[in-house]
């Protein structure tokens, strides 16, 4: 019997070739890895640092929309007197009422800035929009009052110095005064929110902010350089009217006083003959306010502060009348984004459509 013969096996080894293009191949792959990886980080930390850049006009932006839905006006209805073109009956005789209409002892107003703050601003220094109006935050002196208290609350943008706003301790340091455009907060207490003292309701509709505006105002964030309110109806309301959004506001300017906002004073209401009252939308807020707000970061600032050597600009070169026409907003919005990018300056455009839920429309409002 023959023994077994032995089988011998051969395995073939890698060649020194293969191995390297193994290696090379791995390389690549690692490098693709890593590159992908560095490119998702960059991304990441790009948008965190936006959004650290922005933080405070994020905030603002949330504080305006917040404060802003809360507006209140308590309208009424009350009888209306047409010889003194109130719920105030002339005085010596009985006289029957004309009508009831609505009536509220507080206001609404909102539109461009240089009408509604005064004779010293500017297109320049105040740009865009300002509102002005009471809702129930309770803020008194003490800090200590009912959360239903009234308090009046206006939003603007203005341009200046951080000379009132440095702490004390920098006094005694020559640091350079900062230039630039905040969005300020008008925030008395509640025991200065009545608008309207006796008869001035209608002769003196706007001296309730402005007469203590400088003492009520503190500043809520830097580099804001625009803010744009556009009183509106909602969609389905337009569709019933056959009108535009934008028909209770077409030039942005909303007065609660006003009966149709065609002007920057006050419009009485009318009676006809047979008693039928023209009231419009005195004494009413507007459904909706569509919000919209430009904020630079610091750096873009800067920037600006340097070209225009520390002083305001009329960017919205007010010679093309920008946002002064609501059905223009689109195209306004888009000529402003143009002229910054065109400067290479970094922004960021926040907008939102704020319901106000103490808004009371009826048939009779159109």
């Amino acid at each position: 019997m023959k023994p077994s013969s032995s089988i011998s096996h051969h395995r073939r080894a890698f060649t020194i070739v293969e191995l390297m293009a193994s290696m090379v191949l791995l390389t690549l792959l690692m490098l693709v890895c890593v590159s992908a990886l560095d490119s998702v980080r960059r991304s990441v930390t790009g948008v965190h640092n936006k959004a650290q850049q922005f933080r405070e006009a994020r905030q603002a932006f949330e504080l305006i929309t917040k404060t802003l839905s809360q507006a209140t006006l308590n309208p009424y209805w009350d009888y209306y007197y047409k010889g003194t073109s109130s719920n105030a009956a002339p005085p010596g005789t009985v006289t029957p009422p004309t009508a009831y209409i609505r009536f509220s002892e507080l206001q609404f107003q909102s539109g461009p800035a240089t009408k509604l703050l005064g004779s010293n601003t500017t297109p320049a220094s105040t740009p865009g929009h300002a509102a002005f109006f009471q809702a129930p935050l309770g803020l008194t002196n003490d800090q200590s009052g009912l959360g239903s208290l009234l308090n009046a609350r206006g939003y603007a943008v203005q341009f200046g110095d951080d000379n009132t706003n440095r702490p004390p301790f920098l006094a005694d340091y020559t640091i350079p005064v900062r230039y630039r455009y905040r969005l300020v907060e008008y925030r008395p207490p509640a025991e200065q929110t009545a608008p309207f003292q006796g008869n001035t309701i209608y002769t003196h509709p706007i001296d309730w902010f402005r007469q203590d505006l400088e003492q009520s105002t503190r500043i809520v964030a830097e580099n804001i350089i625009l803010l744009i309110l556009s009183p509106r109806v909602s969609a389905e309301t337009a569709l019933a009217t056959k009108k535009l959004p934008s028909w209770i506001a077409p030039s942005y300017t909303y007065n609660s006083l006003d009966v149709n906002n065609a002007t920057p004073d006050v419009d009485k209401v009318t009676v006809d003959a047979a008693g039928n009252v023209t009231q419009g939308t005195q004494h009413l807020l507007p459904p909706l306010v569509v919000v919209t707000m430009v904020a630079l970061d610091e750096a873009s600032a800067a920037k600006w502060a340097q070209e225009y050597q520390q002083s305001p600009v009329d960017y919205l070169d007010q010679a093309q009348a920008p946002f002064t026409d609501a059905t223009a907003y689109d195209a306004d919005l888009a000529s402003l984004e143009s002229w910054l990018n065109q400067k290479r300056l970094n922004y960021t455009v926040f907008s939102s459509t704020v319901p106000l839920r103490n808004a009371r429309w009826d048939s009779r409002t159109y």
